[in-house]
Order: structure tokens, then C-alpha cells, then sequence
């Protein structure tokens, strides 16, 4: 269930206002397989599935000529034909963005460059939101793609992987409560923390069998897991990513 705004967008902007501390986070492709593998073995039916990766690209306040430079580096290593693109810019006092959008046939890419500026704070970031549509599921090949884009830039980037499925029906607190106990099993995680109400169950948990987490507080977090249903379409979706669920849900 894709919502119309970029949520991925927003998330980078919450970690950027709140000043969020980690290290480089890239997913292994081991690790990307493993939480693949655990998502298709609680049943579920693939919907779609969201790679989002950012990085800071210089400590300055760039003008529009240069953001445009990244966001033709984006274009040409994500494959994408400039033609099928919407290119929109937002500019403020202290605030330059760069926003490209390409919707293909099983793919819709966002590209953001954004800079910034506080007091004597400059910075100016790039994000990649992508999400693979209509059972199109390589997301191992994607990630390659936005993975040589950071390359070519000599960037450190932080990277989700989330999968989305559903299961048909409103499913009891009992098998939701199944389910999320089947993937931290088969992933060897334990629960960090959590919260439940009568609509939404989500957790966030470290696996040893993921080489790769992020550090929140003093917590390893490398692994996430929600599940909610939708009366919408009468559907209860689960979303499982590593480290963390960078999308509305």
C-alpha cells in the first residue's frame, strides 16, 4: 500500500532535523537474501518492496547547477530513460532541493538532492527511494544499481531494504503474533523494543546473522517487523526490512 507522498523523503528529513547518529549501513547481499528468504517463508503474498539509501554529499550550501550534476549521475546509473522523468526544484532562504521522479512499467524511482542551511551549518545530501512494483522482486539488482551511484560519488550511504506483503483478511492477535515470532526465530534476532495496539504490532530487533546494524542509543538494531491491517482492501500487511521500516506504514 504505497501512500501518494514519499515517505522515504520525509524519514530522511526526520533523521537529518534530529541529527541521528550511525555508521555506514549498506546490506550485505547475504544479508539482503536471508531477510528475503524469512519474508517469503511466512506465507505472505508479495506486493512490493523499497530500497531507500541516502548520504551527505558535501558540508556546503551548493546551488541548483551542481545538485543537478548528482541527479544526472542517479539518472544514468539507475538506468533511467530522461525522457519518462518529472524534474521539479524547490528553493527557500536556506533550503535548495532537486526532486527527480520516474515511473517505469514494475519501478518508481525518487531521487532527492537536497542542501541545506543553519546559521553556520551547511550541508547537502542525496536520496534514492526506489520501490520495485507489480511482483518485480530483484531488489538484489536494484540495490547494485543505487549502490555504484554512491561509488561513483566516493559516498558512505545508509541503506533500508523493506519487503511488503499481505495476507488475505483480518488475521487474529494469535497469528500475527505467530508470524513475527516465525521471522525472529528464523533470523536469530531478539527483540529491542516494540509497541502493539488493537490496528498495529511492530518490532525492532538485532540478529547476529546480519553482519550489518545501526546504533540507537546504545541498542544494535538490525532487523524490523510490522504488521497491520487495512480495512481498505480487508488485507493485513507485514513489512520486514533491515535495519529499520523507512516507509509509511
Amino acid at each position: 500500500m504505497i501512500k501518494k507522498i514519499f515517505t522515504g523523503i520525509i524519514f530522511f528529513i526526520v533523521i537529518f532535523s534530529l541529527g541521528f547518529q550511525t555508521q555506514t549501513f549498506f546490506p550485505t547481499v547475504e544479508d539482503v537474501g536471508l531477510v528475503q528468504k524469512t519474508f517469503l517463508e511466512t506465507g505472505v503474498f508479495y506486493e512490493y518492496a523499497n530500497i531507500n539509501s541516502w548520504a551527505k554529499i558535501t558540508n556546503s550550501f551548493v546551488n541548483f547547477s551542481n545538485l543537478m550534476k548528482y541527479g544526472e549521475i542517479a539518472i544514468k546509473d539507475m538506468e533511467i530513460d530522461k525522457e519518462k522523468t518529472k524534474i521539479s526544484h524547490v528553493e527557500e532562504k536556506n533550503f535548495r532541493q532537486i526532486e527527480i521522479v520516474c515511473r517505469e512499467n514494475n519501478r518508481q524511482v525518487n531521487i532527492v538532492i537536497q542542501s541545506l542551511k543553519s546559521g553556520l551549518k551547511e550541508e547537502t545530501y542525496l536520496l534514492i527511494d526506489e520501490y520495485l512494483l507489480k511482483g518485480y522482486s530483484d531488489v538484489l539488482k536494484e540495490k547494485g544499481l543505487i549502490n555504484n551511484i554512491f561509488k561513483e560519488l566516493k559516498l558512505k550511504s545508509i541503506t533500508t531494504i523493506c519487503f511488503v506483503g499481505t495476507f488475505e483478511g483480518k488475521l487474529n492477535k494469535e497469528k500475527s503474533s505467530s508470524i513475527v515470532k516465525l521471522v525472529l526465530n528464523k533470523l536469530g534476532a531478539q527483540k529491542i523494543e516494540g509497541m502493539e495496539d488493537e490496528n498495529v504490532m511492530s518490532i525492532s530487533a538485532y540478529s547476529t546473522k546480519l553482519k550489518e546494524y545501526i546504533k540507537v542509543g546504545s541498542e544494535k538494531i538490525n532487523l524490523n517487523v510490522a504488521i497491520r491491517y487495512s480495512s481498505f482492501d480487508d488485507k493485513t500487511y507485514l513489512w520486514l526490512a533491515t535495519p529499520i521500516i523507512a516507509i509509511e506504514y
